[in-house]
């Protein structure tokens, strides 16, 4: 016992002694022979073990004022139970996201506790559960319970900034005459992967058989969303994080603007899922740094709306020119978005059709959309 920590278990809570404490001139003992020190340290440790119960199991019931959040905002948690016991009994909550666990200390376990939460980066945020520990007055020896395994999900959504509103798919750029656009409405469009939220009516069969992945049939209409983004999510969480709050102020941007978002990882949320839904999906994307950015840039030819595509400022120039070369085939302007500092190569020139908006960070980004107004020149 004279230095390290002993932990002890037993069905779930665990008591530790810190032997180094014991001996120690904390407590004034001094020197004292090994057998007078084992006489009077082992009695010690058995008393603060009997003190240090373990806390009784308690039922908890949790709840959140809001089970989303954008990053920054506080969320008021609720924890109730129906009683620790007696004792020197303190509470601390356990909190896990992407980052790992962080145990927040609640102070004195009451019957009904209340804090406040805060996130400031997107992502998410599993609350609970419940540490419930027993210490005896000495302080030399603790016991803890774990109750209320359920946990509470927060969603923290990415921070968004103010932008112009972006017209309907013919509002601007090329072929943008109603009559084009009614002639075009109902026709087939194209096939591309099954994707959550696609209607299963649309599968076109025979080709799923053939290609050996669900595949939906896709007409002019419904592949003309107002506005079709595409987040490169191959890189790590500080460029990802700038890319998020660059997409979900497009998302935020117009209420009756529908907007497809899709993630080059294979994450999707159709037009008709709404801002929730996408604000979500940004949520909760993680890095991805095998997905084929290539292949999510080609399946943007087939659409005839709008596209914006968010790749990170440090992206190489081959991704740029995927993402120009698909956007260069669609009826309307599309942008190419650079967001995060610049790689420091020189940017490629933007074929007709496809403008290029470079900015170091989300908030330029905003800006320079809301000044360049990109989709009417």
């Amino acid at each position: 016992m004279a230095g390290g920590t002993t932990r002890l278990t037993r069905r779930g809570w665990g008591l530790i002694a810190s032997g180094a404490v014991l001996a120690g001139g904390g407590l004034g003992l001094g020197y004292l022979a090994p057998g007078a020190l084992g006489a009077l340290v082992f009695p010690t440790v058995g008393l603060a073990m009997a003190l240090a119960r373990p806390p009784r199991p308690a039922r908890v019931r949790r709840r959140v004022t809001a089970t989303r959040v954008r990053a920054g905002e506080s969320v008021t948690v609720i924890v109730e139970s129906d009683g620790p016991g007696e004792g020197r009994v303190t509470a601390a909550e356990r909190v896990t996201g992407p980052a790992g666990t962080l145990v927040l200390p609640l102070g004195p376990a009451r019957a009904r506790i209340r804090y406040e939460l805060s996130a400031q980066r997107r992502g998410f945020l599993d609350v609970g559960p419940l540490d419930l520990v027993r210490t005896d007055p000495l302080g030399l020896a603790r016991a803890a319970r774990t109750v209320g395994d359920e946990t509470v999900r927060l969603l923290v959504h990415p921070r968004h900034h103010e932008l112009t509103v972006l017209p309907a798919a013919g509002g601007g750029g090329r072929d943008t005459s109603s009559a084009a656009t009614r002639a075009t409405e109902g026709s087939f469009a194209g096939l591309r992967e099954l994707a959550p939220g696609d209607d299963v009516r649309r599968i076109h069969w025979r080709t799923s058989a053939r290609r050996g992945r669900l595949m939906v049939r896709e007409n002019a209409d419904s592949a003309r969303p107002g506005v079709t983004v595409l987040v490169d999510d191959r890189h790590g969480r500080a460029e990802l994080d700038a890319l998020a709050e660059a997409a979900a102020s497009i998302v935020v941007s117009g209420p009756d603007l529908p907007v497809e978002l899709r993630l080059a990882g294979g994450g999707y949320s159709p037009p008709s899922a709404g801002v929730t839904a996408h604000l979500d999906l940004l949520a909760e994307a993680t890095s991805r740094p095998d997905a084929d950015f290539t292949a999510a840039c080609a399946r943007l030819r087939a659409g005839s709306g709008r596209a914006v595509v968010l790749l990170s400022g440090r992206a190489a120039p081959a991704d740029t020119a995927a993402a120009m070369d698909a956007l260069a085939t669609r009826r309307v302007l599309s942008l190419v978005a650079l967001v995060g500092p610049a790689s420091g190569a020189q940017p490629l020139a933007a074929p007709p059709g496809v403008r290029l908006l470079q900015a170091d960070t989300a908030e330029a980004f905003a800006a320079g959309w809301n000044r360049s107004r990109w989709w009417t020149r």
